[in-house]
């Protein structure tokens, strides 16, 4: 997720993320939907919780990251799943659950372009390719304002506020992993990021940047294997990422190193200046 795109005139914040009754809500005007990121002990309550934000705010879309009998209530309410992957302990599926509230948002704003960046990655997921030799490096809160640099150079829009020092400060402190690389002179050039989930023992692998200076070296290939290093080291089975559908390069650089392609996430994150669709891909780990 690397290629800025001219913003559009739709509000580019990013979208806050609340704890509401239990369940950890992401919502705003920005990706124009709400985002259940994880649920209360209570599916029906989320859902009602859901449909009220969308029904105060005018979103055009529900989205929700569920489990096991979790997804068979949201599925009884009208949901559809765009995309499941496999847990990496229990045996049940993680599955993303959508509801669109309007026509325009359930058809593809770019049809096109998104046929056009899948389908060579799917094809080449036999020719698995080797990650660049770069010192990949664990990243810490002291390296937080180079993040905040890098980030605030590559993004001209994204769906959480990575450009924040706070924002950073916190998911470190919260156990998110940041790995990067360094050019010669010190300056960060690249960098990625992993959230761990313990309860399913499976991660996102995501905030993917490479400097524009940078590009066209594989970093961001060299920075998937540093991050699949860290976190078989903590424990994961499954890793996943949620990619841009129109980018060729970021769904390439999953499909050679053995991810499956698990589903399309139609008209769903606000990134680099519009809302795009997004690809979920997804590997089990060697342990």
């Amino acid at each position: 997720m690397t290629t800025a795109h001219p913003a559009s005139t739709q509000d580019s914040s990013p979208d806050r993320t609340e704890r509401i009754d239990g369940a950890l809500v992401q919502h705003g005007h920005c990706s124009d939907r709400v985002y259940l990121l994880k649920p209360s002990p209570d599916a029906i309550a989320d859902i009602a919780l859901l449909e009220r934000l969308a029904a105060e705010h005018g979103y055009s879309k529900l989205f929700a990251k569920t489990t096991g009998a979790v997804t068979r209530v949201f599925l009884d309410a009208g949901f559809g799943v765009e995309a499941h992957i496999p847990s990496g302990v229990s045996g049940e599926e993680i599955s993303f659950c959508t509801r669109f509230l309007t026509a325009n948002r359930a058809a593809e704003r770019f049809p096109e372009a998104v046929e056009a960046a899948l389908t060579p990655p799917i094809r080449s997921r036999s020719a698995r390719s080797a990650a660049p030799t770069v010192n990949v490096q664990a990243l810490g809160l002291q390296d937080v304002p180079d993040l905040v640099e890098l980030y605030s150079h590559v993004f001209a829009s994204y769906p959480f506020p990575i450009d924040d020092p706070a924002f950073l400060h916190h998911s470190v402190l919260e156990g998110t992993l940041f790995v990067g690389v360094r050019d010669d002179t010190g300056r960060l050039i690249a960098a990625a990021s992993a959230e761990l989930c313990n309860e399913t023992l499976t991660c996102e692998l995501t905030d993917f940047a490479t400097h524009p200076d940078s590009r066209g070296a594989g970093l961001a290939s060299a920075l998937l294997t540093g991050l699949e290093t860290a976190v078989t080291a903590q424990g994961m089975r499954v890793a996943y990422t949620i990619a841009r559908a129109t980018s060729a390069s970021m769904n390439s650089v999953f499909a050679r190193r053995d991810y499956t392609y698990a589903g399309t996430l139609v008209n769903n994150t606000h990134i680099s200046g519009r809302i795009e669709s997004m690809n979920v891909w997804y590997r089990t780990l060697d342990i």
